[in-house]
């Protein structure tokens, strides 16, 4: 296992686990709770949604907010989901993560997927850009090791010294934010030195002849100045790059997480196009599987029940949209319903985060296995299940499996999945639909 689970028993067995509804009994920020009941809560929490809902806001008074704290198709993505569209409520647009970088890639090969990694045993070469493999990504980590017995280097191109670049054949410490500029001085060395594949660029692209004139403005001399990394390193690893066969590219979404990211991806992403690596099984390059999955999302989800003019938030402005900062939010938000997310930590400006949390006529229910800074100002807290106690299936990030997740014990105390949550409050709404039994 991974670091990252290598200690998941210690949590799902945690003695600060949350296994009954809690009702808050402090003022908000304080995180005071007493203990009541499922029928308590539910009816309390169904009265207080529907009394929004009706009144003279509407539904969309209230606004869902999740995200990776559980992923999955079925408890993410399906009943929940099908819940709030039932209800009415605002939609929530979850970018927080690797939206730039999952546009940046469609808008230059097509799709978000790439080279399979179980492929990348053939590689030859193996540029780490933007990713602390070992770290993340273990299973990718165990086929580079095995492609570098069959004689592969290993490059990593990352602002830090991390694990996976302290095991990399060679360390580019780029300057954060500067990747693009990286990316078009490693092509202006193959456009220069005619090492560009002109006849995959020819028969399987367009708009070369435009890259390259971009690419011309960023000789090696300039990018170094941009990067801090040498220009003798830049050309040096141009070289190999266009050179050595086959030759793959693995970037992650921490090199997208800054202004101009999106392109940061779109311009990385084109260079196994300017070298022809695409030719080559284990060549190309990788941001992530997850688009590989032919599933109807929109049907799991019912989006036929979204209403037409059905506002969406963006989950990066929840500070403004609980504040009204800048009177974009009409109606205001009454409601929050927070499942698998801990926004009072982790959506931007964490001040008006919070500001908008106090509110008092801002009710707000979290489905949680732990108190967090967010269930602080929660007017109920609901006991979640772990992935040990519920079912799922996940689409991936670095493979081209489905994988099943089944549940290993019952849920511990009276927690309860995404979808029993959901399914409950539906049934405490009223709602009958089939879709949400």
């Amino acid at each position: 296992l991974c670091a990252k689970v290598a200690r998941y028993l210690e949590r799902v067995y945690s003695p600060d686990r949350v296994l009954h509804p809690l009702r808050r009994v402090g003022r908000k920020g304080e995180g005071r709770f007493e203990r009541v009941s499922w029928d308590v809560a539910l009816r309390d929490i169904a009265a207080r949604l529907t009394a929004i809902a009706d009144g003279p806001h509407g539904p969309q008074a209230i606004l869902p907010y999740s995200y990776s704290g559980t992923l999955g198709l079925v408890q993410e993505e399906s009943l929940p989901r099908r819940f709030f569209h039932r209800l009415g409520a605002s939609l929530l647009a979850r970018t927080i993560c690797s939206s730039a970088g999952g546009e940046g890639i469609r808008a230059t090969i097509g799709a978000s997927l790439g080279t399979d990694p179980e492929a990348v045993v053939n590689a030859k070469l193996i540029v780490l850009w933007g990713t602390n493999t070992i770290s993340s990504n273990v299973h990718l980590w165990r086929v580079i090791l095995d492609a570098r017995k069959r004689g592969a280097r290993l490059v990593a191109i990352d602002p830090w010294r991390s694990r996976t670049a302290a095991h990399c054949d060679e360390h580019l410490p780029i300057r954060p934010g500067t990747d693009a500029a990286l990316a078009l001085g490693l092509m202006h060395v193959l456009f220069r030195e005619g090492l560009a594949d002109r006849n995959y660029l020819d028969r399987f692209t367009e708009g070369a002849d435009l890259l390259e004139a971009r690419a011309a403005e960023y000789d090696p001399l300039r990018v170094a100045t941009i990067c801090g990394v040498p220009a003798a390193r830049i050309e040096a690893l141009a070289r190999a790059y266009a050179t050595t066969r086959p030759a793959f590219i693995r970037i992650n979404y921490g090199l997208q997480r800054h202004a101009g990211g999106g392109m940061a991806v779109r311009t990385i992403t084109c260079l196994p196009a300017v070298a022809g690596s695409w030719r080559d099984a284990g060549g190309g390059i990788l941001l992530s599987t997850s688009g590989a999955f032919p599933i109807d999302r929109a049907r799991l989800a019912r989006h036929d029940w979204i209403r037409p003019g059905t506002r969406t938030i963006n989950m990066i402005e929840l500070g403004k949209a609980l504040t009204g900062k800048d009177g974009r939010f009409d109606p205001p938000v009454m409601a929050l319903v927070v499942y698998g997310s801990n926004p009072a930590a982790v959506a931007p400006n964490a001040a008006l985060v919070h500001e908008g949390l106090r509110r008092e006529d801002l009710f707000t229910v979290v489905h949680e296995q732990f108190l967090t800074d967010t269930t602080d100002f929660a007017d109920y807290v609901l006991p979640a299940t772990t992935q040990l106690e519920q079912f799922d299936l996940h689409r991936a990030y670095g493979h081209y499996y489905l994988v099943m997740n089944e549940p290993a014990i019952p849920p511990r105390g009276e927690a309860v999945s995404n979808t029993e949550l959901f399914r409950r409050l539906a049934r405490a709404m009223g709602f009958t639909d089939p879709d949400l039994l």
